[in-house]
């Protein structure tokens, strides 16, 4: 299952460079404003770069404590790599609207949900090895792009200024799943 999972983290980290385009032939002004423009595009491949690579390591790190791959775990396993093959496209309708509800909406959604699986995952792993749930972080980063589904029908900036949030609240998620643990 790991090696499934490298190769569709790798082949949706490839999706993204193949995103970046320049057209050619430009020169002067015209050039300056299209490299402009590929800066905004990669900015969020940058973003969905990082995503995309911290999924994989807790899965990673997640599927480490499995002591077998139930039918449970098998389709959780399939519909996490399917939204992780998936994140190209919501990355590039966050390049071309940005500055509509469309862009952080559906991007916000689709990390979202893909994160909300990744949780499922390791409940379902530390249940099956006999842990308690409550020693899986909360997933704080699932909640605050979900929440940025709605923030931005107000507000496209401000949901990619939320985005912001889930680290510190990852961070204390983390610390209380510690706790829990003993």
């Amino acid at each position: 299952m790991f090696a499934l999972t490298d190769g569709v983290a790798a082949i949706a980290l490839t999706l993204l460079v193949l995103e970046i385009k320049l057209p050619s032939g430009l020169q002067g002004a015209a050039l300056d404003h299209a490299l402009d423009e590929t800066w905004a595009d990669v900015g969020a491949l940058t973003l969905s770069a990082v995503v995309i690579a911290l999924f994989w390591r807790v899965h990673h790190t997640a599927m480490r404590g499995a002591v077998q791959v139930d039918t449970g775990l098998f389709w959780l396993n399939v519909a996490f790599l399917a939204l992780l093959s998936l994140l190209p496209f919501p990355t590039s309708a966050l390049q071309d609207y940005a500055d509509r509800p469309l862009g952080p909406a559906l991007y916000g959604g689709a990390v979202g949900v893909t994160a909300l699986v990744l949780y499922a995952i390791a409940v379902r792993v530390r249940l099956r090895a006999g842990e308690r749930p409550g020693t899986v972080a909360l997933p704080a980063q699932a909640l605050v792009f979900l929440a940025s589904v709605g923030i931005a029908q107000l507000s496209p900036a401000a949901a990619m200024y939320s985005w912001a949030a889930a680290v510190p609240l990852a961070a204390l998620a983390d610390r209380l799943a510690r706790r829990q643990g003993g």
